[in-house]
């Protein structure tokens, strides 16, 4: 009997512990649909036997200032901030799935059962250049750093993590705020994005001001020479903690990365092709098309390439209205100004039919709003219906046209006047006789292409308008301020869209200074999908969602959709390896490329 009691106490311990172990994951699969197993030797879009060595020089317009990490001042230094250079994050994202990371410095990861709590078990054997062992105090301190000195806008996008608790040296709980419904989603974008810091680094230095001493790390690459001003370049480091983890194997290639600096667009395109850097991404349509039109293109030297960046989401560019400023309080106004811009005319005569039109906020992924709400949006929207307008549930939402382009100028006139905006003598004046006036804040000369045009349709409502150029740091202050009536911006906030959007989006962030929500959306709509967004724990209540979501934006008219989710068209030179397979959502260069000896040594640029 005694026997018998001891067999079935050993079995139902057995049991315990094999249902705690069975909530530990070797990652986070949003919808827990994995491609990669626990016991996975590589992605698949690597070469695993890839030699290691060479130099890839890259260029880059970012004057940088700083080397603290996370600080709400200075100009951050490339690369160093994004996890897989300098730093390592707790997961690394699979460039072939859209929904699963894979654990990095996570060991494993655990949910409770409402997602309000997540274990993380660190690795031990994880350690940082100088041999030090990274441990949950690091991730704390990490965390801590982030909400007491980071931007707004990272602040924002990590408010909903209530606390970080450590036990010991390998186990750390990360607590989340019930903001809405909670899901894996909600920890994916700390887990893969933060680069984890050195606290017995940090210690003795001030985290709260800029400094130019190359910080300690513990990624696949240290920092081994600057200039500000002029380059940084970064070298492999061999004894890295990480390179025979499967996340790992394959990638990390070059010797050494080499960011040389080119403020000037022209500049850069001209180095490139005189072999002074080995890649660039072309934004400029026209000198995409002829620009590289030069004999070591046709030996097969210099190639054009496409990238996969179906990771994206938001604008790679869209003109922002600032909803802080009187003018552009009333929908009716920034409906009227969305009416008169002529998408079509500018891309077919300034940009030679290049790009294709952002039509969502999610463009080009299926969280796009199209055609009417169905029952899962209408579900959601309902509760909200004395807030939004009633177009929301009765039409879809369309952007103008060209074709129509008068229909839309009288329209545009029209809820101009229900606004409390007339004509007086060719200007548009309000009941004050104030003139209607914008001022479009830019760095750069490149956007007049696209505004002009756009100047002139505003001139035929009676508006004034104007570009401003200004350098980097009165540009940098005046965004600090919101001190602006409108810019060109990019908006990504990546896909699967994470807490991020909270920064860009979020009534949290609408009048913090320095944040990330340029228009100043503040709704309470749009706060509560936003919830549902990252709350959805299956893939139809994430579309519903996102496509109620995209709707209550749309129909706010905060901005004027230009160019949707980015297509990056690289150029570089023939020197380098690259795995036989490319990732489905995002090209991994440089972390999968390597040099190659046998093409290089083919190139001759003095000819």
């Amino acid at each position: 009997m005694r026997l018998i009691t001891l067999w079935l106490l050993v079995l139902y311990y057995s049991s315990a512990i094999a249902d705690d172990e069975g909530q530990w994951q070797h990652g986070v699969s949003i919808f827990d649909e994995f491609k990669y197993g626990a016991d996975f030797e590589h992605f698949d879009y690597v070469n695993p036997h890839a030699p290691k060595g060479g130099t890839l020089v890259l260029p880059t317009p970012l004057y940088f200032t700083s080397f603290t990490p996370f600080l709400s001042t200075g100009v951050p230094v490339m690369g160093a901030l994004a996890p897989g250079m300098l730093y390592d994050a707790l997961f690394v994202r699979a460039n072939d799935e859209a929904y699963s990371i894979y654990g990095n410095l996570a060991r494993r990861v655990k949910f409770n059962d409402d997602f309000s709590e997540v274990t993380v078990e660190l690795r031990p054997d994880a350690y940082w250049h100088d041999g030090e062992p990274i441990t949950t105090e690091d991730v704390k301190f990490t965390f801590d750093h982030i909400l007491n000195n980071s931007s707004a806008g990272m602040r924002a996008a990590m408010s909903i993590i209530e606390s970080v608790e450590t036990f010991g040296e390998r186990e750390v709980l990360f607590r989340f705020k019930q903001i809405g419904e909670l899901s894996k989603n909600s920890f994916s974008s700390p887990g893969m994005y933060v680069s984890i810091l050195p606290e017995h680094y940090w210690r003795s230095r001030d985290l709260s001001k800029t400094t130019l001493e190359p910080p300690l790390g513990s990624g696949p690459y240290r920092i081994s020479d600057f200039e500000q001003g002029q380059f940084l370049q970064y070298e492999r480091v061999p004894d890295y903690w990480g390179r025979d983890l499967s996340v790992h194997r394959g990638r990390h290639n070059f010797g050494y990365i080499r960011y040389e600096l080119y403020r000037d667009a022209t500049i850069a395109r001209e180095a490139l092709r005189k072999g002074l850097v080995d890649y660039r991404v072309e934004s400029d349509p026209h000198l995409w098309r002829t620009g590289y039109n030069v004999p070591a293109r046709e030996k097969g030297w210099l190639v054009m390439r496409h990238n996969n960046a179906k990771v994206s989401s938001g604008f790679q560019s869209a003109l922002i209205f600032n909803t802080r400023r009187e003018k552009f309080t009333d929908v009716r106004v920034r409906e009227a100004l969305t009416l008169v811009f002529d998408f079509e005319f500018t891309n077919r005569a300034i940009y030679a039919g290049f790009y294709s039109r952002a039509d969502s906020y999610f463009s080009g992924t299926e969280l796009a709003a199209r055609g009417l709400p169905s029952e899962a949006e209408l579900a959601l929207l309902a509760p909200f219906r004395e807030q939004l307008p009633e177009r929301v549930f009765t039409q879809p939402f369309v952007l103008p046209k060209g074709k129509e382009n008068r229909e839309d100028l009288l329209r545009a006139r029209e809820l101009l006047a229900k606004a409390g905006w007339k004509i007086q003598d060719g200007i548009l004046v309000d009941a004050a006789g104030r003139p209607f006036e914008i001022e479009f804040l830019t760095l750069s000369a490149n956007d007049k292409r696209t505004l002009l045009p756009y100047m002139d349709q505003l001139r035929r409502l009676g508006i004034t308008s104007n570009i401003r150029f200004v350098e980097t740091a009165q540009y940098m202050s005046r965004l600090l301020e919101y001190n602006y009536d409108a810019l060109l911006r990019s908006i990504p906030y990546g896909f699967p869209p994470g807490v991020i959007m909270r920064a860009y989006l979020s009534s949290t962030t609408a009048n913090v200074p320095g944040g990330a929500n340029l228009a100043g959306i503040s709704s309470p709509v749009v706060d509560a999908l936003i919830s549902e967004v990252l709350g959805a724990r299956g893939s139809e209540q994430l579309i519903a969602a996102g496509r109620a979501l995209d709707r209550s934006l749309l129909w706010g008219y905060y901005l004027i959709p230009i160019i949707g989710r980015p297509e990056p068209r690289a150029v570089h030179w023939e020197k380098f390896g690259q795995p036989d397979i490319e990732a489905e959502y995002i090209t991994s260069f440089p972390s999968t490329w390597w040099w190659d000896e046998a093409r290089a040594s083919r190139i001759r640029l003095d000819e």
